[in-house]
C-alpha cells in the first residue's frame, strides 16, 4: 500500500470511527451560522461530494488546486477531498492589495495550479489580484463555490498548467512565509505528514481525548497541520475559529477554550502578548482555563519574559503554569521540530545573545537537531550560536522548481570526520540558535544579521535591546538592518509601538539612548531610528516582519526610487 493510500485510509478510518460524534466545530463570533458541528459522517459526505464535483469539472488528474477559502466548512471539505482523492492542494491567504496580490500570483504560477477555488464572496477580489486589476492574464482558472460547495461558472478562462504527468505529486505544497524574498513552495508528501503527526502527537499527547481550539490561519503550517489535520489523524476533536475573530477579540479565543474545555491551543508570540494587552481583568473573571493542558508558543524568537507573564496573569483563571511552553518548527520540516512541557526552569542565555525563551528538548528531538557553523558546516559546542540543522522523516521533499536552493538546504552533509555520528543528511533551516543542555534557544535568521567589526549579530538582539529601553516599544514588531548590503558597522532601526495608546514623550531622547546602548554593546552606529505606529511594517502572511523587504524599501527611499517607507511618529536621523 502506498503512503498516499495510507494517509487517505487513516483519515477515513478516523472519520468513520466517529460517524455520529462531532469531530470539528466551526465557530464564528457573528452571523447566522455561528456554530456548525461536523460529525464523521458529515465530513465523509462533504469531502466525497466535493471530490466528485472536482473530477466532473476538471477531469481525473493529476490535479493541482489552490484554495483561497475562508476558515470553515468549505475549507475543511476541500482539504479532506484533496487528501482522500490524491489531489495536490495549495492553501493560500486571501490577498490584500499590493505585495499580497503579487504573492498570490507568484504562488499560483509557481505551483502549476490548474484552478483557484474561492467562495463567491471573494471572487471579485481574487479576480483583481490574479489579473493585477486587468493588466495581466490570469495564471489559472478561478472558480467560486457557493455555500453548499457547488462550483460556479469560472470567472477566468482555463489556462495551461505546468503539472508534469508521470511525476509523483505531493499531497500539499506549503509556501514559506517569504520573509526574505518571494515565498518558496515546500513539497510535502503523505509520508512526511504522517511522520510529523506521529512526532508531535506522541510528544504532545494528542489522542481521542484532545480538544484542540484553533484560530491559526489554515494556509499556514501551524494552523493547517497542527490545528486541523493532526487532531483528525490522532482521533481528536477541534474547534475552528477565524483568525480575525481572535485578533479583534483575544478574549474570544480564551472564552472558547474555557467554554469548550479545550485541552490544546497556542500560536505565535504576538498572540500571547495580544492577550496580555487586550484581555481585561473582567474578562478573566469569567474564564476557566483549568482544562488547557498544552499551551504552545512558536514562530519567531520569543521574548524571555513573555511566557512567565502569561502564566502569572492567567493563573487566576485556572491556567496551570506547566501548560505554557515554547516550541519550534518550520514548513520545511512539515511543522513541528522541538519543544515540550517545561519540567524545570531553563538556564539563562549566554551574555551577548538575545534574551529569548527556549524550547525544551527530549531525547527524540535532540537526536534530530544540531547546531553547525553556517560557513564551515562543522558542529559547534553547546552554548555556541550557529545555524540550526534538522534530520528525520519529517524533512520535506524540497522546494518546488528550485533545484539549486533545494540542494543548498536539503540533504546536506556536515563536515565531520568519517564515522562520526553526525555523518548524515540534514536540513539547513537558516535559523540561528544554540543548545544549552536540554534547551534550544532560537535567536533569529541568518539573513537577518548585522555585521560590526567582523562580528555577526542577529537582528532580534538589537531590536530587543532597543525595546527594553521603553515600555512603549514592541520587540516583536521591529526591523534592524544594515544601511547597505555591503556596509558594516552602520545600521537602521524601525520599531513599532506596542499599541495606539502607547506614548513616547521624548522621541529624540529615546533615540539617543538607543544609539548609545547599541554602540556600547556592539559598536554599531544607527544612522536612522524611527518609531512607528502599530501595524506599519511589512509582514508575511503569518505575521512575521519582512526585514529584507523593509530594508529594500528604506534603501530605495534613500536613493529616491520610491515613496517613503513606513510613516513614522518621528524620523530621527543621526
Amino acid at each position: 500500500m502506498t503512503t498516499s493510500a495510507r494517509l487517505g485510509d487513516l483519515l477515513l478510518e478516523r472519520i468513520d470511527e466517529q460517524r455520529d460524534r462531532a469531530l470539528i466545530t466551526v465557530l464564528r463570533r457573528f452571523g447566522d451560522r455561528r456554530r456548525v458541528d461536523l460529525s464523521g459522517a458529515d465530513l465523509r459526505d462533504m469531502a466525497t461530494r466535493m471530490l466528485a464535483r472536482w473530477r466532473d469539472a476538471f477531469g481525473p488528474g493529476p490535479l493541482v488546486i489552490a484554495l483561497a477559502l475562508p476558515h470553515g466548512e468549505l475549507f475543511v471539505s476541500a482539504l479532506l477531498a484533496g487528501l482522500l482523492g490524491g489531489v495536490t492542494l495549495v492553501p493560500v491567504a486571501l490577498p490584500r492589495p499590493g505585495p499580497q496580490a503579487e504573492r498570490l500570483r507568484h504562488i499560483v504560477r509557481d505551483s502549476g495550479a490548474r484552478v483557484l477555488l474561492c467562495s463567491d464572496k471573494h471572487g471579485e477580489t481574487l479576480l483583481n489580484a490574479l489579473t493585477a486589476e486587468g493588466t495581466e492574464p490570469s495564471p489559472c482558472q478561478l472558480v467560486c463555490l457557493d455555500g453548499d460547495g457547488l462550483l460556479q461558472p469560472p470567472l477566468c478562462p482555463a489556462s495551461p498548467h505546468t503539472t508534469q504527468l508521470g511525476q509523483p505529486l505531493p499531497a500539499l505544497i506549503q509556501y514559506t512565509s517569504g520573509s526574505t524574498r518571494l515565498p518558496k513552495g515546500v513539497r510535502l508528501f503523505p509520508e512526511q505528514i504522517l511522520a510529523n503527526a506521529r512526532l508531535s502527537g506522541d510528544l504532545f499527547g494528542i489522542d481521542e481525548n484532545t480538544r484542540f481550539v484553533n484560530w491559526l490561519p489554515h494556509y499556514h503550517d501551524m494552523g493547517l497541520m497542527g490545528g486541523i489535520l493532526y487532531p483528525l489523524l490522532r482521533g481528536g476533536y477541534s474547534v475552528q475559529l477565524g483568525p480575525m475573530d481572535m485578533i479583534r477579540s483575544p478574549a474570544f479565543w480564551l472564552r472558547t477554550i474555557s467554554d469548550f474545555r479545550g485541552t490544546m491551543s497556542g500560536g505565535p508570540a504576538f498572540a500571547f502578548a495580544h492577550c496580555l494587552s487586550n484581555v481585561s481583568d473582567r474578562d478573566c473573571e469569567a474564564l476557566d482555563l483549568s482544562s488547557w493542558q498544552t499551551a504552545f508558543c512558536g514562530a519567531e524568537p520569543i521574548p524571555a519574559d513573555l511566557l512567565p507573564l502569561f502564566r502569572q496573569r492567567f493563573a487566576k483563571a485556572g491556567l496551570k503554569p506547566e501548560a505554557v511552553f515554547a516550541c519550534y518548527g518550520l514548513a520545511e520540516f512539515t511543522l513541528f521540530a522541538a519543544g515540550e512541557h517545561e519540567k524545570a526552569a531553563p538556564p539563562p542565555m549566554p551574555q551577548g545573545c538575545a534574551d529569548a525563551h527556549p524550547c525544551r528538548l527530549s531525547d527524540q528531538t535532540r537526536a534530530g537537531l544540531s547546531i553547525f557553523d553556517a560557513e564551515t558546516r562543522r558542529p559547534v559546542p553547546d552554548g555556541t550560536q550557529g545555524e540550526i540543522w534538522l534530520r528525520g522523516p519529517s524533512v520535506a521533499d524540497g522546494y518546488l522548481g528550485l533545484a539549486d536552493e533545494t540542494a543548498a538546504s536539503f540533504l546536506v552533509r556536515p563536515e565531520v570526520p568519517a564515522g562520526h555520528s553526525l555523518q548524515d543528511f540534514w536540513l539547513r533551516t537558516g535559523d540561528l540558535g544554540l543548545v544549552l543542555g536540554d534547551w534550544l534557544y532560537v535567536t533569529g535568521r541568518i539573513k537577518d544579521t548585522l555585521i560590526a567589526k567582523g562580528r555577526k549579530i542577529a537582528a532580534p538582539e538589537l531590536e530587543w535591546l532597543a525595546a527594553g529601553l521603553h515600555d512603549a516599544l514592541n520587540p516583536s514588531a521591529a526591523a534592524a538592518f544594515m544601511v547597505s548590503q555591503t556596509a558594516t558597522d552602520n545600521a537602521v532601526l524601525l520599531i513599532e509601538r506596542r499599541s495606539p495608546s502607547a506614548v513616547i514623550d521624548d522621541p529624540e531622547g529615546l533615540a539617543s539612548k538607543i544609539r548609545k546602548a547599541v554602540w556600547g554593546e556592539w559598536g554599531i552606529v544607527l544612522d536612522d531610528v524611527r518609531f512607528l505606529q502599530r501595524g506599519t511594517l511589512d509582514r508575511t502572511s503569518s505575521g512575521k516582519i519582512r526585514r529584507q523587504a523593509v530594508a529594500t524599501a528604506w534603501r530605495d527611499e534613500q536613493a529616491g526610487r520610491r515613496s517613503p517607507v513606513p510613516v513614522a511618529e518621528r524620523s530621527v536621523p543621526a
